[in-house]
């Protein structure tokens, strides 16, 4: 059985970090965020790992580096774990969004429809991402650990395809940096079984 543990990324940066190929800041881990990363090690010594899968965001790679070096493994860049696509809205405060968007921010407010970030994407869109790299993965490995560092928003985007909720009811769940995620797949049911979710190390 092939069990997955997706991680959100460490606490970030603040300040300006716009990468224009991404269109989206590409904040480095701060401080706060590489002592909370070296945790994860402690969790994971004693499981061997098959595969480390990471965002085109410097700050996934940042996350995992340590875990992987001790696992003498290089991280693969995979750009559906990417963050969902909010387009132009990117770097906006609340009043900007509210009045260049007013369709968009209601939308976010009333969560009772996915809609389309402005120049981006649909919840929708953003969930079959993820939900496409697991499947592939899932086929790919028969067996064994793989980790996967992403986002808040897609992480959340992935509890709605296995609780089997609608997109726009992510906001209902809580997402710390570094959180932690357990799931595997389950053959003879065909379903995936949610183990752990929003886990943080101590220590």
């Amino acid at each position: 059985m092939t069990t997955f543990y997706i991680i959100r990324h460490a606490d970030k940066e603040r300040g300006d970090f716009y990468n224009p190929q991404l269109r989206h800041q590409n904040q480095p881990i701060s401080q706060k965020g590489r002592e909370a990363a070296q945790k994860l090690e402690s969790f994971f010594s004693d499981k061997p790992i098959s595969a480390i899968y990471v965002s085109a965001y410097r700050r996934t790679g940042q996350t995992i580096e340590h875990l992987a070096q001790a696992h003498q493994l290089t991280p693969t860049v995979d750009e559906r774990l990417n963050e969902i696509d909010n387009g132009c809205i990117d770097g906006l405060a609340d009043e900007e969004i509210q009045q260049k968007f007013p369709q968009v921010w209601n939308s976010s407010i009333e969560r009772t429809a996915d809609f389309r970030f402005p120049e981006g994407e649909t919840g929708e869109e953003a969930q079959k991402r993820i939900v496409d790299f697991l499947e592939e993965k899932r086929q790919q490995y028969s067996s064994g650990n793989i980790i996967l560092v992403s986002h808040d928003g897609l992480i959340r985007l992935l509890m709605c395809y296995l609780m089997n909720i609608p997109v726009y009811k992510r906001w209902n769940f809580q997402l710390d940096t570094c959180g932690l995620m357990e799931i595997c797949y389950q053959p003879d049911f065909e379903a995936w079984k949610l183990v752990r979710f929003n886990q943080i190390m101590r220590g």
